[in-house]
């Protein structure tokens, strides 16, 4: 082999080295990760660490067999990696949605408030068809409920949105109906 002699030699040529173990090196590492890019980068990682280090590998019988026991460990290594990035950011999300969740959740308790103190302040009568409303009955369930007419109910509810939509403007509160 080439290469086993190209190490134990005092001519030790890092180009040569390359040409001779780059490609190799790439092939075994994109077939662990699946991305060319990522292949070449630790190919390269793989070849300086070697290189960096050469005078203690030049007794090894097999440069080959070490260089792929390298770059395998090098593919698992950053494989390992990205699943604790992608762990980080499932966390990271999770706890975004959490606090959206919880923002949400205060938002609505907020606008609530808001919503039935406006209420509280409407003459009785559109206060209970809102209130009614609010429930999800339609008009012609409220008018049977309240014994009136129809008409009556739209009217009212009218008003009583009218009234609302003045309260939310006077105290600078946006509200879409």
């Amino acid at each position: 082999m080439q290469g086993d002699k190209a190490v134990k030699s005092n001519h030790f040529n890092l180009e040569s080295f390359i040409r001779e173990h780059f490609a190799s090196l790439c092939a075994i590492a994109f077939k662990l990760t699946g991305n060319s890019e990522t292949a070449q980068d630790l190919a390269q990682e793989v070849i300086i660490k070697f290189w960096e280090n050469r005078k203690q590998y030049e007794s090894l019988e097999s440069i080959e067999n070490y260089l792929f026991i390298m770059i395998r460990n090098e593919s698992l290594n950053y494989l390992r990696g990205l699943a604790r990035e992608k762990k980080r950011y499932e966390k990271v999300t999770l706890d975004n949605d959490r606090e959206d969740s919880l923002w949400d959740t205060i938002i609505e308790q907020e606008a609530n408030l808001l919503l039935n103190e406006a209420i509280a302040g409407l003459p009785p009568q559109c206060k209970r068809i809102v209130n009614l409303s609010l429930t999800g009955k339609n008009t012609k369930e409220i008018a049977e409920e309240l014994d009136i007419a129809a008409n009556t109910v739209k009217v009212l509810k009218s008003r009583a949105i009218h009234k609302l939509r003045e309260y939310f403007s006077e105290n600078d509160i946006w509200i879409e109906f």
